[in-house]
């Protein structure tokens, strides 16, 4: 459930990515909380990887990672990025926690920045 409140700054990131039809109409509201529709669900794939001992085994759309590698020291958070970056496709978005940034990582050039606020990036060489 995500809070309604929320929706709205959702539907304008939806538009501002391109988004042809009513954003309303990939999910539910309830009271004051919405539920994406189930059926968006079926082109996704969720597994586990583990970042310290796994390589890339795929190339990914999106790879959302939060609040994770503020528990890893630099020399860790680095191979992480390195994973994430191999990766990613061309124009692919990284998801990171509050605390954590792409910034002063190898791969720092490599992204643009899409939303400071959620740290949001896409993968642009």
């Amino acid at each position: 459930m995500f809070p309604l409140a929320k929706m709205q700054d959702y539907t304008q990131n939806y538009i501002r990515a391109g988004g042809a039809r009513a954003f309303s109409e990939y999910y539910v509201a309830e009271y004051d909380g919405a539920q994406f529709r189930r059926s968006l669900l079926e082109n996704v794939v969720f597994a586990q990887h583990n970042l310290v001992q796994d390589s890339a085994f795929n190339e990914f759309h999106l790879i959302v990672c939060r609040n994770v590698m503020i528990y890893f020291d630099r020399i860790l958070q680095d191979r992480v990025h390195g994973l994430f970056y191999e990766s990613l496709v061309t124009f692919g978005v990284l998801g990171l926690g509050a605390k954590e940034s792409i910034h002063f990582s190898p791969h720092e050039d490599s992204y643009e920045e899409l939303d400071p606020n959620e740290r949001l990036y896409k993968k642009v060489a």
